[in-house]
């Protein structure tokens, strides 16, 4: 049965790679929103260039309850997969009220608007950031939650506020928990944001690539082989994957499932480094600097639920990451 599905931050990084896997895959119909905050309306184009097919847009903010409502009803709309919100830690511990605002107050209204128009499926776009530095990693979704940043506290709030609308209307809903997405489409027309104020480690990686610079690597007396920071990287593409199967789950299971999205194993930063430059014929060198608050000094996945109960597999490691990012650096520097 054909579906109309509502994908808010829908020209954003990962938004935008979950729209081309559904229109590459389903005969859903997909409606976008974006307020272009941090996107742009290029990505639409090249959507629309990679599938061959028409998106209905709206240029919108999910905080805004007439016209989500609007939309909602207008479009007919059967389930929302929600990644519109804010995510960079650092600038959520110098902006913190944004953050709440944009990331939780923004949800309640959604949730309303989606109750009113008896819209009861919803996909959840959260984060690592959510388990407690006192876990062992690898995680698994049962881990202990805790935060070290009002971003972290943002999810962990959005997750319980799902919950209790599980129980007060009978929500439908999956939670995915990240592990770091990186890479892009491999024709390089989607990719994470180049931008100036860009946080993410791969556009911090180009940044330092286009003008020449060191890479900076925050902390290096971490306890890990290397001094710096482990993390759990996860192609964007199997990521998108993984939120369609999530999705389809939701026609057969009852109440929520929680799962984490990672490879499943830890990579630390200089590594990382060193695979891209490796992969790509790069000479990025490295600078260390002081460790940053609210990093986590370990943090990787146990993502075997995910496998288990999808049948969801990661087809990328991390080189066809690194060399997937650097083709749509490639292509936006011409």
């Amino acid at each position: 049965m054909q579906s109309r599905v509502l994908i808010t931050g829908g020209l954003g990084y990962i938004g935008s790679h979950t729209v081309l896997n559904f229109l590459q895959h389903t005969e859903n119909q997909v409606v976008v929103v974006d307020n272009c905050s941090n996107s742009h309306l290029t990505t639409l184009s090249h959507l629309e260039h990679l599938t061959g097919k028409k998106i209905t847009f709206y240029q919108a903010d999910v905080g805004d309850y007439a016209m989500m409502y609007d939309i909602l009803r207008t479009e007919n709309i059967d389930a929302v997969i929600h990644f519109a919100a804010a995510k960079s830690v650092s600038d959520s511990i110098q902006h913190p009220n944004f953050y709440y605002q944009n990331n939780v107050a923004a949800l309640m209204v959604l949730l309303k608007a989606m109750r009113d128009c008896a819209v009861q499926k919803m996909i959840f776009s959260s984060s690592a950031t959510v388990y407690a530095s006192s876990n062992q990693f690898p995680v698994s979704e049962e881990g202990q939650l805790g935060y070290l940043n009002p971003y972290g506290q943002t999810k962990l709030i959005g997750e319980d506020i799902l919950i209790r609308e599980h129980q007060q209307s009978g929500l439908k809903f999956n939670i995915l928990r990240y592990f770091n997405p990186i890479g892009n489409e491999p024709t390089g027309h989607l990719g994470d944001s180049l931008a100036s104020t860009a946080t993410n480690i791969i556009p911090m990686i180009l940044k330092a690539l286009h003008q020449q610079q060191e890479f900076f690597i925050f902390g290096q007396d971490y306890p890990t082989k290397d001094g710096s920071p482990v993390r759990d990287y996860i192609h964007v593409c199997d990521l998108a994957e993984a939120h369609r199967l999530s999705y389809q789950s939701l026609d057969t299971e009852s109440g929520y499932q929680i799962f984490n999205v990672g490879l499943g194993h830890g990579v630390t930063a200089a590594e990382l480094i060193a695979t891209f430059n490796a992969v790509n014929q790069l000479h990025i060198s490295v600078q260390y600097k002081d460790r940053r608050n609210g990093d986590l000094a370990i943090c990787y996945a146990n993502a075997n639920k995910i496998k288990e109960r999808l049948a969801w597999q990661p087809r990328y490691d991390l080189s066809d990451m690194c060399r997937d990012a650097y083709s749509y650096f490639k292509r936006e520097a011409k």
